[in-house]
């Protein structure tokens, strides 16, 4: 009974994620025709029984792209103090239990192909996008100085997070790495980080109105 209440909790917060994306319906369709929806044994699969989301991923793995003004070490230890407190999250044990997560590895500076949006909304990318060969990264962070926090996410606005790559299963495309946009300032704030990565990692849902 709990296996089944984690694969559905994960299944409607994907779900959730999938309705946004398909209001960006014209590049959604183009790919599935090109595609002709066929299925392709040689790439990674949908894995709703892990927060991981992906057969390819075995750890927990996140990319992190700076601007100047932060060394790495200091992004570095005000992150893995925030997930430190992500993995208080009652709901942890049963996403990420069971998934390998090492401090030393858990996060690397630079993403593949990172991509800010030029405002968050519901249909915003910050990332490749649709992809048939996700990342090993769960979670892409993007440090924003306070000018780029400021158009990006909204005067004020401390993070939001948004889809940063697709993977297509069958006939539908399924999100299966999050962007989180966080403010640089705000990265002192251990309650912050941890809010906000519970969210990235589908921990929980995103508040109305932006905040994650």
């Amino acid at each position: 009974m709990a296996r089944r209440s984690v694969r559905t909790r994960l299944v409607t917060t994907l779900t959730a994620c999938l309705a946004s994306a398909l209001a960006a319906g014209v590049i959604v369709t183009a790919v599935l025709d090109r595609s002709g929806g066929h299925d392709h044994a040689d790439h990674a699969h949908l894995d709703t029984a892990s927060g991981l989301l992906v057969t390819s991923r075995s750890a927990l793995r996140m990319c992190v792209e700076a601007g100047t003004g932060t060394g790495q070490d200091a992004i570095r230890a005000d992150l893995l103090a925030g997930l430190d407190r992500a993995r208080e999250h009652p709901n942890w044990a049963a996403s990420y239990g069971r998934v390998r997560l090492t401090p030393e590895t858990a996060l690397d500076f630079g993403c593949p192909a990172a991509r800010l949006p030029d405002r968050i909304d519901r249909t915003a990318l910050a990332g490749p996008g649709i992809t048939d060969d996700p990342s090993a990264y769960r979670v892409w962070v993007y440090v924003l100085d306070e000018p780029t926090a400021d158009r990006i996410l909204g005067v004020g606005q401390p993070a939001d997070v948004a889809t940063a790559e697709l993977m297509r299963e069958g006939q539908s495309l399924w999100p299966v790495s999050t962007a989180l946009l966080i403010r640089q300032s705000r990265l002192g704030d251990p309650a912050t980080v941890g809010r906000s990565l519970r969210t990235a990692l589908g921990l929980i849902r995103a508040e109305p109105g932006g905040s994650a």
